[in-house]
């Protein structure tokens, strides 16, 4: 998309971001902000730089953006939103471009995502797999997971998925389900997602 710049946020913006993501969400009930569940965790100035806060900027305005979790076996995407009247112009797939690209330099072979059903095909469309539905702070969300070559178009390494074809639990690029967890929920080994054991 034209005139869109991705950069580092800015301490001031974090507001701006907060009403960017029920905005965003309210793309799925018409439009109406004050129908959107205000669940999402608010971002802080300590966040920018720890969980590497980017956004999508057009005409001086932040149109959207991500923020990473970064843990032991997986990069977590914790948000990503574009403002809703943008969706669907390609900046969603900017920032994703961005985002595989920064976890290719951060060194992550796995990324995860907990996502809102309704933004699943867009995760299906970046090359991330469906692995299963869990709910968090009453929202039922599906655990989403990807090998980092795959997403990033790059060659695999240490015997990943190839690029352009989504892994699998059969080639051995996803891992297998472990029995449910203790939140009834399936586990990966070393995969420690929602519902999973805690870190030892």
């Amino acid at each position: 998309m034209e005139g869109v710049v991705i950069r580092a946020a800015r301490p001031e913006e974090l507001p701006l971001l907060d009403a960017l993501v029920l905005r965003s969400k309210s793309h799925w009930v018409g439009g109406r902000v004050a129908d959107v569940p205000d669940v999402t965790p608010k971002l802080t100035a300590a966040d920018i730089a720890s969980r590497h806060v980017t956004v999508a900027e057009r005409d001086g305005v932040p149109v959207g953006f991500y923020a990473l979790n970064e843990h032991e076996d997986y990069l977590g995407i914790g948000l990503l939103f574009v403002d809703r009247p943008f969706i669907g112009t390609g900046v969603g797939r900017l920032l994703w471009g961005h985002l595989a690209g920064r976890a290719v330099a951060l060194d992550a072979r796995l990324l995860g995502v907990g996502a809102d059903p309704r933004a699943e095909g867009f995760y299906l469309r970046m090359g991330m797999v469906r692995r299963h539905e869990f709910e968090h702070d009453g929202e039922r969300l599906v655990w989403m997971v990807g090998e980092v070559a795959t997403v990033a178009g790059r060659p695999a390494r240490d015997g990943g998925a190839p690029p352009g074809r989504h892994p699998t639990a059969e080639d051995g690029s996803v891992r297998r389900e472990r029995p449910a967890g203790p939140a009834g929920r399936p586990c990966a080994p070393r995969t420690y997602g929602p519902g999973c054991p805690a870190r030892p």
